[in-house]
């Protein structure tokens, strides 16, 4: 049972047809027609989905593109080498909690084993925002997809694009979603929410092999010699249960309020 939601794992064991059409974004008659043979061609990108959904490995991704369209797959996605921060690669490894490093196009460069378990997208090398923005199991995946997740991602993303107009990378990822999703096209040209970053926001979601929903808290560090951003995915009640554990005079500092200074 692969995963991107426990909602269909809660109700029966394994999907049916109108579960893969829900995750794959397309409707229920083209995707029996998919498993009854009835398709002369598949396109790449429902192919792809169809790997992310049941979460396949190699070999039967490959056998999965051979069966459709009689050809086998490209290669999987892998980030340039030179792009990679052996020092925050290093720190990211050791972490326990989902931990990975991007950059400002939101192109994802490390990520740790809790990352790859929890949020299996990264393995197929697809940006942050064209995931959350447009994927049709993000939605699902994202409790309160367009309030909490979607407002202020896209917020974030006119917000790097107008400090880096000439990026190439950028622009594409920011026409790729226009062009995927009328929702998010709306999000990115209409929408008046702002955020710059989400340090310290906390979130709800739905986590692969897991009953209930999650909430985790976003905790972002950046390396200013090349700008590497390394964001960890915590659990919501640790940094409740470290506050908890501080003197009350920190507890005041990390909250912002006032506190009785400790005796001398």
């Amino acid at each position: 049972m692969p995963g991107f939601t426990s909602r269909y794992g809660r109700r029966r064991r394994g999907l049916t047809q109108r579960d893969m059409a829900e995750l794959a974004g397309v409707t229920e008659g083209w995707y029996g027609k998919l498993e009854r043979g009835k398709l002369d061609h598949v396109g790449e990108e429902f192919l792809e989905s169809i790997v992310r959904v049941l979460d396949l490995n190699d070999a039967q991704r490959a056998h999965l593109w051979l069966e459709a369209n009689g050809c086998e797959p490209p290669p999987r996605p892998h980030p340039d080498a030179s792009t990679i921060d052996p020092v925050v690669s290093a720190i990211i490894h050791l972490l326990p909690w989902p931990a990975y490093t991007f950059d400002h196009r939101w192109d994802i460069r490390v990520f740790n084993a809790a990352a790859a378990r929890d949020y299996p997208w990264m393995l197929h090398g697809i940006n942050v925002m064209i995931w959350a923005l447009t994927y049709p199991e993000a939605r699902l995946q994202l409790i309160d997809w367009e309030e909490t997740w979607a407002k202020p991602m896209a917020s974030q993303l006119r917000v790097s694009r107008k400090a880096n107009p000439d990026d190439a990378r950028l622009n594409e990822v920011w026409e790729e979603i226009k062009q995927r999703d009328e929702t998010a096209r709306r999000l990115l040209e209409e929408d008046v929410t702002t955020v710059i970053h989400p340090d310290g926001d906390r979130r709800r979601l739905f986590l692969p092999h897991q009953d209930e929903e999650t909430e985790v808290e976003f905790v972002t560090f950046g390396r200013l010699r090349n700008k590497t951003r390394l964001m960890v995915v915590m659990p919501g009640d640790i940094g409740q249960d470290a506050k908890d554990a501080m003197p009350s005079t920190m507890a005041h500092v990390l909250d912002g309020t006032p506190g009785t200074p400790a005796s001398a």
